[in-house]
């Protein structure tokens, strides 16, 4: 299954980084799933799965998913212009405040976290990111840095993008069975039932460029926007 030691070191990086536990603070955050479910517009198992397919191809692609494409390639290619860019790009696309503050939020407590691992790096790429961050010239959104720390690790590349898909969905779905409130089993299976969309999200990744990010559809940014305003919330965004 491996080809060496090494092999296996950095699959389980990757499983790490990706893992409910890894602790950057993402199950404070609904991303306006609280919204949809308290104006009932998701409120069964049908409308679930109807809500995270939509999301997956929909707003995950061409955001988060496409970030940590964008972030990975810059840090193979050691692009440090193209990846700040791409930092001010995510934060003017962002329009939903909540969301906005959430991945910088997410991305500090990445960045914080991988520094006291001790990991050493092929390249610089990620370690210069943060020290821009850190200075208060950009944001350090997590899916971008993500991206850029997989690839200054020089992990494989499909498996850090399906990875971090997977965890997306499993944390919109561990989101979803509280707030409607639905079975763990039944996000289980709803789970299960989506791994082909996810499946297909990787795949229309590799058509997409950084032209392509922060295409979405509007409702996700409205639902966003609106949470700011509900009178009971138990989720940050």
């Amino acid at each position: 299954m491996f080809n060496d030691i090494v092999d296996i070191k950095k699959y389980l990086l990757i499983q790490q980084l990706n893992d409910s536990i890894f602790p950057i603070g993402g199950y404070t955050q609904s991303y306006g799933l609280e919204t949809y479910v308290q104006q009932q517009r998701v409120c069964n198992q049908q409308h679930f799965h109807q809500y995270l397919k939509q999301n997956i191809l929909h707003n995950l692609l061409f955001n988060e998913l496409l970030a940590a494409k964008l972030g990975y390639i810059c840090a193979i290619e050691y692009n440090m212009q193209q990846l700040l860019f791409v930092d001010e790009l995510i934060s003017a696309t962002k329009s939903a405040k909540e969301i906005r503050q959430a991945s910088i939020k997410l991305g500090s407590r990445l960045f914080k976290t991988i520094s006291k691992l001790g990991i050493k790096f092929d390249n610089n790429c990620f370690i210069n990111y943060y020290q821009q961050v850190e200075s208060g010239d950009y944001f350090g959104h997590h899916a971008l840095a993500y991206g850029a720390l997989c690839g200054s690790l020089d992990l494989q590349y499909d498996y850090c993008m399906l990875n971090f898909a997977y965890s997306q969905l499993s944390a919109m779905i561990n989101t979803g069975v509280k707030l409607i409130p639905l079975s763990q089993t039944i996000g289980q299976q709803l789970l299960y039932a989506l791994h082909p969309t996810l499946i297909e999200a990787i795949k229309r990744l590799e058509h997409l460029s950084v032209d392509d990010l922060g295409k979405t559809t509007p409702g996700f940014e409205l639902r966003s926007i609106q949470h700011e305003k509900l009178y009971s919330r138990l989720y940050i965004s």
